[in-house]
């Protein structure tokens, strides 16, 4: 397992001291390149061989937010290699131990010169290893269907350099932050999945469509983000928690 540590910033919290779920997701982001780099399979390698890795769907559980100015220990090991797939697994704790946040993504080895998937080399496999997959963690399927239920076409999003990453394209955090924005006044996540289906750039438009749905566990919001063209980039699922858990005080 890699971990990295730091204590929860200003600038990551939001008006109620919690830990957002885009900052959250954005430590896991930044723990996956950490690890990569520390291998010496990570940015410098991108750049000079043209290959890496591409995010094709994120599943992400969250049990308490941290607040600001807690000490969080976030973590990340690759559990699976398959053909071009890889899987990790992620956590985020805090200094006694207890967990708040749990994922699973998974990623696509990609030829980023020629935009297309290539086999998993062994040496890369070998790299990185594997370790026993979290076995408290309930993985969904990483496809996603749309509800039958008619959405909610809401305003476009005008693509910004500010969504903009290394690779040239909407970065994945960026998509979250869209659909976030479009949630429900009050809405406290227990758990978000995304899948990412192509790819936006630098002067596209998309059109999210919001649906609606109850189911056992809870309410669920979900939100497509479409280019102007109706080609889907990209589908965010929330499940919505009636009531928000109890964190420390600040």
């Amino acid at each position: 397992m890699y971990e990295f540590s730091s204590r929860v910033r200003y600038s990551e919290v939001d008006p109620e001291w919690r830990m957002t779920l885009a900052a959250v997701t954005k430590r896991m982001q930044d723990c996956s390149v950490f690890h990569s780099d520390s291998i010496g399979r990570g940015p410098e390698v991108w750049v000079a061989e043209k290959v890496g890795w591409v995010l094709v769907s994120w599943q992400i559980l969250i049990r308490r937010f941290p607040v600001f100015g807690e000490s969080v220990t976030t973590g990340t090991w690759a559990h699976r290699f398959h053909a071009m797939e890889g899987d990790r697994n992620f956590i985020v704790k805090n200094e006694a131990g207890e967990l708040c946040a749990e994922a699973n993504a998974r990623f696509i080895y990609f030829d980023l010169a020629g935009q297309r998937p290539l086999r998993v080399p062994e040496e890369e496999m070998e790299k990185f290893g594997t370790e026993p997959a979290l076995d408290t963690f309930v993985y969904a399927p990483r496809r996603m269907r749309l509800p039958k239920t008619e959405p909610v076409v809401c305003e476009p999003f005008a693509i910004q350099p500010m969504n903009i990453d290394t690779n040239h394209h909407v970065n994945n955090i960026a998509y979250i932050e869209m659909a976030v924005s479009l949630l429900p006044p009050e809405s406290f996540v227990r758990e978000m999945r995304v899948q990412y289906l192509s790819q936006a750039r630098l002067g596209d438009t998309l059109v999210p469509k919001c649906f609606h749905e109850d189911a056992e566990e809870g309410k669920v919001f979900t939100v497509a983000l479409e280019k102007t063209g109706g080609e889907l980039c990209s589908i965010v699922a929330f499940l919505l928690a009636p009531l928000c858990p109890l964190n420390p005080s600040v």
